[in-house]
């Protein structure tokens, strides 16, 4: 696999939110309670099975499903691993969660902005002063909250185009030159920073979504603690959080769990993973979208989102809190710190979806603390992403 389509198929994360809206998401949720408090537990899991099973039975080659209130946190999976194998799909398999890894990123800055290592409004000439002098006026002034927002007009490094441009200045053998991480890093940023800021269209200009801005992020908050993404992931959120969670792709962690499946020539096909030269320069964008994780964990990771939006104490950072607290007050369809906010029928969702290497998840999150769900496929289509917000929309009913 070329490093255009590697990038598409893995490192490219794409943002659904205008596609969201489009396909009238509010007609799939109602705002009635799902799963109430005086339902069993059995009763919930045969629930979250049964919807598992499924998205299976419509074509998902494996598929894991999940809910929680405050109080319960439970996942489900059905179906395989893998097309054309035997073995089934586990409940401590991890999946790919794509974009979804974002909330977990901004999670980790605000960590750092309460312990006063960085401000929401430090910008890149403050916090990388090197890298600064070599970008262009527009970037000098970049926040760390506008990167983690979406707002700071970074290309976006979500599609082929974007790669086919740096190849296309840069050359191809450029791959294969630089190998170290450091080096591959500093060179794709400098190179990020001289490029035309871009501009997102619609209603909201200012806009325009951007992976490579979450690995610039990335990369301030190492400035800041002196540590790298990965690391202060586990610590800062895995760990208080009391959530596993793997850095990568599936079958990394393991050739026994799932492989990611895409289209290709018409037909669906397991994904197998990037090699050298191209791995290292995928992994600049790890911070926008590398985590997987298994149904189990997801689901607490969402309770402690209800948590905090119901106003319990959690090991959530304050300032992250906050700014799902302010998610709750925006218009519809704002971005913030991973989320996008959705109206439907009088109530207010925290949204995203994720897509990388063959895989897609999708979590909504009730503003007012009720409920949360969320499906994982390990199949990336068209078709299968509709699939996963009736799955999603089953559950919260």
């Amino acid at each position: 696999m070329n490093f255009l389509n590697s990038i598409a198929a893995r490192g490219a994360i794409l943002s659904r939110r205008r596609w969201l809206a489009a396909a009238g998401l509010g007609t799939l949720v109602t705002a009635c309670g799902g799963g109430s408090s005086d339902d069993g537990v059995d009763a919930l899991l045969e629930r979250l099975q049964s919807q598992a099973r499924k998205l299976v039975s419509q074509g998902v080659v494996g598929a894991a499903t999940g809910w929680a209130d405050s109080t319960r946190a439970r996942g489900a999976v059905a179906g395989l691993r893998r097309l054309g194998g035997t073995a089934a799909l586990e409940r401590g398999d991890v999946m790919a969660i794509g974009s979804n890894t974002k909330a977990m990123t901004a999670c980790v800055a605000a960590s750092v902005v309460d312990q006063g290592l960085l401000r929401w409004d430090s910008t890149l000439a403050q916090t990388l002063p090197g890298l600064a002098r070599e970008a262009l006026p527009a970037y000098q002034g970049v926040t760390l909250r506008q990167l983690l927002d979406h707002r700071a007009g970074v290309m976006a490094f979500n599609k082929p185009e974007d790669v086919a441009i740096f190849l296309g200045e840069v050359g191809t053998d450029v791959l294969t030159r630089l190998q170290e991480r450091a080096e591959v890093e500093d060179f794709f940023l400098q190179w990020l920073l001289r490029q035309a800021p871009v501009r997102g269209t619609g209603a909201d200009p200012d806009f325009a979504y951007s992976n490579a801005g979450y690995a610039l992020a990335a990369r301030m908050l190492r400035a800041a603690t002196g540590q790298d993404w990965e690391d202060l992931l586990r610590q800062r959120v895995a760990q208080p959080l009391g959530i596993s969670l793997f850095v990568g792709e599936p079958l990394r962690k393991g050739s026994d769990q799932p492989a990611g499946h895409a289209l290709e020539g018409g037909q669906l096909q397991p994904q197998g993973l990037p090699g050298a030269p191209e791995r290292v320069w995928l992994e600049i964008l790890s911070p926008a979208g590398a985590v997987s994780l298994a149904a189990r964990d997801d689901a607490l990771w969402l309770q402690w989102h209800l948590r905090a939006l119901r106003g319990d104490a959690t090991p959530l950072p304050r300032s992250y809190v906050q700014g799902l607290q302010d998610l709750t007050r925006a218009p519809a369809n704002r971005y913030a710190l991973g989320w996008i906010s959705h109206a439907m029928q009088g109530a207010g969702w925290l949204l995203h979806t994720g897509e990388t290497g063959g895989f897609q998840a999708l979590s909504l999150v009730a503003m007012d603390g009720s409920r949360a769900a969320f499906a994982h496929s390990n199949i990336a289509t068209e078709d299968s992403i509709a699939l996963l917000y009736e799955s999603v929309s089953a559950l919260l009913a």
